[in-house]
């Protein structure tokens, strides 16, 4: 590997490696700032979907997170930023980006605040015990605590309504980490939010070093809601009964029923539809994204000592795969071994994101 590829490499993981950090940092072990920033981003998208904030949705969600690194680690972000090939031109386009999409990512944070202290503190304060959307809605209402949100009530209840579910994603584990499958040792395991953060960050980062003609943008957009099916169905990995097909058809069904009334949901299940599709190089790269990001962060795992010895794994229905069992017999020492056999392959189309996961096994990350 030339030495140039292989700095890119780096920045990339560098890059990534500090957003992976705001998957640690929570308030009394619940939210993590990278659920901050998911439910930030989520209410830009039902925002903009319902008042047309902006033209490039995508920028709002970049800004969202550069300003929250920016803010937690400012000396970090700048290393990192001074690194990318790209950083001049993102911190540019932020920069310039008018006061009113500013103002606007401002407010998706401060309204993300808002509506998780109104779940988390004020329904038990208020001795409110119900998990009816529609009565919840009314009770913030009544409290102002969703006028920031717009000034048209069916709207709000959309962007409320789409809110309210995605919070699920803040609080389901990643199924992979799980005492059934890896059994990760970790006391807060990676929530589906937190992953989906860490897509986004790998996205721009590998996005600036290796500029893959990809309308970044699109494929943030399509990262910040290509989970929601799991909403409904849960996080179901390749090893829990469930066909490719089967998994398919019980998620978009899923889809469509998150995405509600949103006056965007077509636009929304059509990016979604063509994620799961790969027919496009841009939801392909989404997907690569999605995938690599696990990858990622199942060596993370593996290199903070979360990650249990093989001879520990009773239990593991990954073990009941006879391909898994095949990487045993051939050599496979740790968990990241079997995740870097079983996805290698995923990225054969693409050499680049094939030598990032071999940075990744050859490189200790924490």
């Amino acid at each position: 590997m030339a030495d140039n590829e292989k700095n890119k490499l780096k920045n990339v993981i560098e890059f990534y490696l500090l957003a992976n950090n705001l998957k640690y940092v929570t308030k009394d072990n619940k939210q993590s700032l990278a659920d901050q920033i998911y439910g930030a981003m989520i209410l830009a998208v039902a925002m903009n979907s319902e008042y047309h904030k902006t033209e490039n949705i995508g920028e709002a969600l970049k800004t969202i997170l550069f300003e929250t690194l920016n803010f937690y680690y400012p000396n970090e972000t700048k290393e990192c930023m001074d690194k990318l090939s790209k950083a001049t031109t993102l911190i540019t386009d932020i920069n310039k980006c008018s006061i009113e999409l500013s103002d606007f990512a401002f407010e998706c944070t401060m309204s993300e605040l808002a509506l998780e202290y109104f779940f988390e503190n004020f329904l038990l304060e208020e001795e409110l015990d119900t998990k009816n959307c529609d009565e919840l809605y009314m009770v913030a209402k009544n409290y102002g605590i969703v006028d920031r949100l717009g000034t048209d009530d069916v709207k709000n209840y959309e962007i409320f309504k789409f809110y309210y579910q995605n919070r699920v994603l803040k609080k389901k584990e990643r199924s992979g980490w799980d005492s059934k499958h890896w059994n990760v040792s970790i006391n807060r395991i990676e929530r589906i939010s937190e992953h989906i953060v860490g897509t986004i960050a790998l996205a721009i980062a590998l996005d600036s070093e290796f500029d893959f003609k990809v309308d970044i943008d699109k494929v943030i957009t399509a990262l910040c809601i290509h989970e929601i099916g799991e909403i409904r169905i849960g996080d179901i990995t390749p090893f829990d009964g469930i066909t490719p097909d089967e998994k398919k058809k019980i998620e978009h069904k899923a889809m469509v029923e998150v995405l509600g009334n949103l006056k965007d949901r077509d636009l929304f299940l059509n990016m979604l539809f063509s994620f799961d599709e790969q027919d496009t190089f841009d939801s392909k790269f989404a997907h690569y994204c999605d995938k690599l990001e696990a990858d990622i962060q199942a060596k993370v795992y593996q290199d903070m000592g979360y990650q249990h010895s093989l001879a520990e794994q009773e239990g593991n229905i990954v073990f009941n795969s006879s391909r898994v069992q095949q990487m045993i017999r051939d050599g496979a020492k740790t968990a990241f071994d079997i995740w870097y056999e079983w996805d290698k392959g995923i990225y054969i189309d693409e050499p680049v994101l094939t030598k990032t996961l071999q940075f990744v096994r050859d490189n200790k990350l924490k």
